[in-house]
């Protein structure tokens, strides 16, 4: 009876349990529900929100683009040409189908209308108070200013203008054109669209001032200060969030999104009593079902307590032992997972480090060997395998460029050079199977764009070709020259761009897969083939830069990619024999230099901190040549050592990763101690130490390995004169 007892009370603290955690579920449940619908809702907002403000702002950058054409320069042309009554024609006819845009008007350089959409002749008006106006005179700026909300005195209406600068070729301000979009008409779209009764819809500036709702608001035009949507927008462009008091009652679960190009957000709410009802009475419902389940349980027990007792006794034991060793595995598989990945990590970095370290004691070696001889059967085949070390380290980059979010440098790129070396660089990854064939315009313009990025965007179009050709096929790489004119391309602005086109003889892709290809995360390929990633990255490469990107396929038939790059109004530097890598060697001096190389670091003491022997060495030897005075150091603590024993160095060249402190602990040791020493941090780590708050706390200077020796003594050299 005892066991029995204890099953029973252990048999109604799991119903119980259960029930608690299943009601618990069910609300999280509810709310993770109305957090998609509001999503999706508010993802459609922003996008009506967006094209609405995106097709008044195409008409104020067309009416500039006209002035432009038609030689508007000076502030004295745009109001003796545009004030006459064919030019309030042509603003009337660019507002009609518009009906967000109520008006649209032209503005002076000293603030009076010069032209205006509404009527003709135009009223003796002066702008130059309003916050637009100030902003966009004192500001050479190509981007929108969205106004504070403005009242309409007759109807009570409320106005926002969108109003974009005009500057002459030399830059200065010529005037204004302004666009005046009623806040009604969105007012009109989001009662349109209102989910429930008990749900808001509001479009707010990004300063906190609301500008239109629905259901109707008086607040409506005021600065209601820093939002908790706000901060949310703090670290992205959308999310949904709970808000423990809305505008006007209780709390109200909050889907909001900024609009990417103006300085815009729309809110979706419901109040989150609304959200919940039914789930109070399912939970009210299943808590009396589980208060009846536990009776009935108590009951059947006590009545089967002399009969089953051993029986249940057994089958509770067993019951348990099946949960706890199921419990077991899943702990032990996720602590594998994490594990793994932990692994992954560990291994990127710790690969990149090594290798990165042995590029750097064979290019310093290599650069040593080269600057003691000049036998050309000597530093002949040096230069060949410094250049062997470039491309070490540029594979180094590579292998790393995959899990970075690097920051786009555009420079003028010769793409006729760059599609010359991925050529030769796929024919050794693609195989024998795939056939690669390039076809480039005699004339080709520089693009301007990120090197390193484009480079990787075309392994990644060349990839996923290859694996659209199981059975092998051919690939093309092509580039031309192309003038886009008004009509808009892709949503490109007019110019010229540099076309580049990889296309395969592949499979192809059916339409509905072709309409999400570029969508991140998106991917048909098996699991552990693909990420999703490749074309989204292509596509913000092009889009960022400022071009487009297009798809074009068909199953059987193959696929084509094209890239459409900004042309660079100067001509590309000199390609090198890779993507371009801060730290990576290069090919020697010309005599010239290193002869002035010797005794440069004369008077110039340094102490070199470095765990691998090999580094170590042929770094303290190519600094000794250059007259430098070096103290070497096997870790963190013998530098330490040296430095309380009196040792003064003019600069401190340390290794990151080393056993016991890392360099980045020795320096914030250092710093700690007051000592000012210049410290120069010389790593292959993987990581980005400069962005650390670590690394900017003890202002050290961070160079990558492998190194060019003569770049690490101009370090040394500059570092040392300026701490003289």
């Amino acid at each position: 009876m005892r066991i029995l007892l204890l099953i029973g009370g252990l048999s109604v603290a799991v119903l119980l349990t259960a029930t608690i955690h299943y009601i618990v579920s069910m609300r999280e449940r509810e709310l993770a529900g109305a957090e998609r619908e509001l999503s999706t809702l508010n993802l459609s907002l922003a996008e009506q929100t967006a094209s609405a403000t995106q097709s008044v702002d195409l008409v104020l950058t067309t009416i500039i683009e006209q002035l432009k054409a038609e030689g508007v320069a000076t502030p004295e042309d745009y109001v003796r040409r545009m004030g006459g009554r064919d030019t309030y024609q042509m603003l009337r006819a660019r507002i009609t189908g518009l009906p967000q845009l109520d008006a649209v008007t032209m503005i002076a350089a000293d603030g009076h209308l010069i032209n205006f959409s509404r009527y003709y002749p135009i009223p003796r008006v002066n702008v130059s108070d309003r916050d637009y106006f100030a902003y966009l005179r004192d500001h050479d700026t190509t981007e929108p200013f969205i106004s504070e909300p403005v009242r309409n005195r007759g109807n009570g209406s409320w106005t926002i203008y969108l109003a974009r600068r005009i500057s002459g070729p030399d830059g200065g301000f010529v005037g204004l054109v302004l666009g005046a979009i009623e806040l009604s008409y969105f007012e009109r779209i989001y009662k349109a669209l209102q989910p429930d009764a008990d749900g808001s819809i509001s479009l707010w500036r990004r300063d906190g001032i609301l500008l239109a709702r629905h259901p109707m608001l008086p607040d409506i035009g005021r600065p209601l200060g820093q939002g908790q949507f706000l901060k949310v927008l703090e670290h992205a462009r959308s999310g949904v969030f709970l808000s423990a008091k809305g505008l006007n009652d209780g709390a109200r679960l909050v889907a909001t999104r900024a609009l990417a190009d103006y300085p815009l957000v729309v809110n979706v709410t419901r109040r989150l009593d609304a959200v919940l009802s039914e789930w109070r009475i399912q939970a009210w419902t299943i808590g009396a079902a589980g208060t009846i389940g536990i009776a009935a349980l108590l009951l059947s027990l006590w009545a089967l307590a002399r009969q089953f007792s051993a029986y249940e006794a057994a089958t509770w034991a067993m019951d348990a032992a099946r949960r706890a060793v199921e419990g077991r595995e899943q702990a032990e598989h996720a602590l594998r997972q994490s594990q793994k990945m932990e692994a992954i990590g560990q291994l990127t970095g710790g690969v990149a480090h090594d290798f990165n370290n042995l590029l750097q004691a064979i290019g310093i070696n290599l650069h040593v060997i080269d600057s003691r001889t000049e036998d050309e059967r000597i530093t002949g085949p040096a230069r060949l395998a410094l250049q062997a070390v470039e491309r070490g380290a540029t594979l180094t980059q590579h292998l790393l460029a995959f899990s970075r979010r690097q920051q786009l440098r555009p420079v003028p790129v010769d793409v006729a050079a760059l599609v010359e070396r991925v050529s030769r660089l796929l024919g050794r990854t693609l195989g024998q199977s795939v056939r690669i064939e390039t076809e480039v315009a005699p004339d080709l313009w520089p693009a301007m764009i990120d090197p390193t990025q484009l480079e990787m965007a075309v392994l990644n179009l060349a990839l996923n070709a290859r694996d659209a050709m199981p059975g092998g096929g051919t690939l093309w790489i092509l580039a031309g020259n192309r003038s886009v004119g008004a009509g808009p391309v892709l949503g490109m602005a007019a110019g010229d761009y540099v076309v580049l086109r990889v296309r395969d003889t592949g499979t192809g892709m059916p339409a509905e897969v072709q309409a999400r290809a570029f969508e991140p995360f998106f991917t048909t390929k098996e699991v552990g083939r693909g990420t999703g990633l490749g074309l989204s990255m292509v596509h913000g490469l092009a889009t960022q830069s400022g071009g487009g990107v297009e798809l074009d396929s068909r199953q059987g038939l193959g696929t084509t990619v094209t890239l459409y790059l900004p042309r660079a109004r100067q001509e590309a530097d000199a390609p090198s024999a890779g993507p371009a890598s801060t730290g990576t060697a290069a090919p020697p001096a010309p005599e010239t230099e290193r002869a002035d190389a010797v005794g440069i670091g004369e008077g110039c003491a340094v102490l070199l901190v470095d765990d691998e022997e090999l580094v170590r060495s042929a770094t303290a030897g190519y600094l000794e040549q250059a007259g430098f005075a070096v103290r070497e150091a096997a870790d963190a603590a013998a530098a330490l050592s040296l430095l309380d024993h009196g040792f003064r160095p003019d600069v401190i060249v340390t290794d990151h990763m080393m056993p016991g402190m890392t360099g980045l602990e020795m320096a914030r040791t250092l710093r700690a101690r007051r000592d000012a020493t210049p410290i120069l941090m010389v790593t292959g780590y993987a990581e980005d130490l400069t962005s650390t708050a670590a690394a900017q706390e003890v202002e050290l200077t961070v160079l990558s390995k492998p190194i060019e020796p003569s770049r690490l003594v101009r370090s040394i050299r500059d570092m040392a004169a300026v701490e003289g």
